[in-house]
């Protein structure tokens, strides 16, 4: 039996000793992580399944705008609603932070946040 199939995705903040799974994970989703520092993982949600990190994203907070960064799932838990999940959770907490806008760019995943409701801008 598969248990990753029974237990429940969950969602919250990085665990100190999960930074370098995140950065793997967002790395082999092709996205960079030059930028990207202990200070900055604090504005990001991981989904989990048991104890292991599946996905991603972040926010980078400027006054009321804010940059949604570094959407990323395994590929073995992809193409199962985990990254929709994680936008909504991700805008949860923009909110609950005075975010009132969200921004992003991307070169290939336009189609994915039109289907979450985001504009091209």
């Amino acid at each position: 039996m598969q248990t990753d199939m029974i237990l429940p995705i969950t969602f919250s903040g990085i665990r100190p000793e999960e930074e370098t799974h995140v950065f793997d994970l967002i790395t082999d989703a092709g996205l960079s992580v030059q930028d990207l520092d202990s200070e900055k993982l604090v504005h990001f949600i991981v989904a989990r399944i048991g104890d292991s990190v599946v996905g991603a994203v972040g926010l980078e907070p400027a006054g009321e705008a804010a940059l949604l960064r570094s959407l990323a799932v395994a590929v073995k838990y992809r193409k199962q609603a985990i990254a929709a999940r994680l936008i909504a959770a991700i805008e949860k907490y923009a909110r609950s932070h005075g975010v009132e806008a969200i921004y992003l760019l991307t070169l290939d995943a336009a189609d994915f946040f039109l289907k979450q409701s985001y504009q091209q801008i």
